[in-house]
């Protein structure tokens, strides 16, 4: 029997690597269908941005103490997912992606969740996930931080660190309906709320109504937090009054070519803001702009942000169709109101890309 296992597993492994190089693999047995592969994403980035800004690696040793800053970042993600489908269209089925650091270490994973429903008809999804795109970023290779600190109707589309998260959708037709929650966690809603402490867990609503045409794709929603004294302020009073609008289009003009337009707003205790701005996609190159305002409701002030950032696609490296680079660059500028002087940031990457 010893003998056996050193020939089977040794062939098994070798099967699999040669039908994954490309697509992954695809396994059927009695329970459904088993699909193994992932990808590799490894970053060059440099910035100019980070003046006084302390990097650490994930073993506690500085990288980063100057104006300009180089950096090695990425992660190896592995895709496991699986599922069976009756004849009726009954089904149920999981995902699993466990990532590794570019230093070897588990990162945190992205996707792990599992679904049951009726396919092209209705499903429920619990777990660890990102609901519907309510402000698509396209091909953003690389985005200064400024982006990150508009609004963009994303804070209740998952993946928070410790939530946990359920949704419901609904497909009919050309229109696609779900509402998805995330408890738990509030994924960085209130980490700018001076003096605020969690007294209730939150529970963040999500819906989304979205219809896809043959050119011309568009979609709706919001994001709200149920439950009152979630937060309390020093004071005692409720602070936990949070609530966001998105919106987005895309336009297929052509095979080659596509616009798209989104845009974003909330309004919420610690104050409103809003971001929108229009991409473009034209065969392996995309650009794209957001502008956006948010307001400090503590001191009355508003701060601007301007964001441009632009993609290159170079697929096929060295006639590898499974390998590809992406060469991505980014501006972006924030003014305080009343201030003289703006904050610049820009950097760029290249992003070397692997599927296996």
């Amino acid at each position: 029997m010893k003998k056996t296992l050193n020939v089977l597993v040794p062939s098994v492994l070798a099967l699999f690597v040669a039908s994954a190089a490309h697509a992954g693999a695809t396994f059927d047995t009695p329970q459904g269908k088993l699909n193994i592969g992932g990808d590799v994403e490894y970053d060059l980035t440099a910035d100019s941005f980070s003046e006084g800004a302390k990097t650490y690696n994930d073993k506690g040793v500085l990288i980063a103490d100057a104006t300009d800053t180089q950096a090695l970042g990425g992660r190896i993600l592995l895709d496991i997912n699986g599922e069976r489908v009756l004849a009726n269209g009954n089904f149920a089925g999981f995902k699993i992606n466990p990532v590794y650091s570019p230093n070897g270490n588990y990162g945190n994973g992205e996707d792990s969740w599992f679904a049951f429903g009726v396919k092209n008809d209705w499903a429920v999804k619990m777990g660890h996930y990102e609901a519907y795109d309510l402000s698509p970023a396209g091909q953003d290779t690389y985005v200064v931080g400024y982006g990150d600190k508009l609004y963009r109707a994303k804070a209740a589309r998952g993946r928070a660190n410790s939530g946990s998260q359920a949704m419901f959708s609904k497909e009919a037709g050309q229109w696609h309906m779900e509402v998805s929650t995330l408890f738990g966690d509030d994924n960085g809603m209130y980490d700018n709320m001076t003096g605020v402490v969690k007294n209730k867990d939150p529970l963040l609503a999500r819906p989304v109504v979205a219809w896809t045409g043959d050119t011309v794709t568009v979609a709706v929603g919001a994001e709200l937090n149920l439950i009152t004294d979630a937060y309390v302020d020093a004071a005692g009073e409720d602070v936990s009054d949070w609530t966001g609008y998105g919106a987005t289009a895309t336009v297929k003009a052509s095979d080659d070519l596509s616009f798209s337009l989104r845009g974003a707003y909330k309004a919420a205790d610690e104050g409103d803001g809003y971001s929108v701005g229009p991409g473009m996609q034209y065969q392996n190159f995309y650009a794209a702009y957001l502008y956006g305002q948010n307001e400090n409701s503590a001191t009355d002030e508003d701060t601007e942000y301007n964001v441009v950032y632009a993609s290159y696609k170079i697929p096929a490296v060295m006639g590898i169709d499974n390998f590809d680079m992406y060469l991505g660059a980014s501006w972006g500028d924030e003014q305080a109101e009343g201030a003289a002087d703006t904050n610049e940031q820009l950097g760029g990457r290249v992003r070397f890309k692997y599927f296996f």
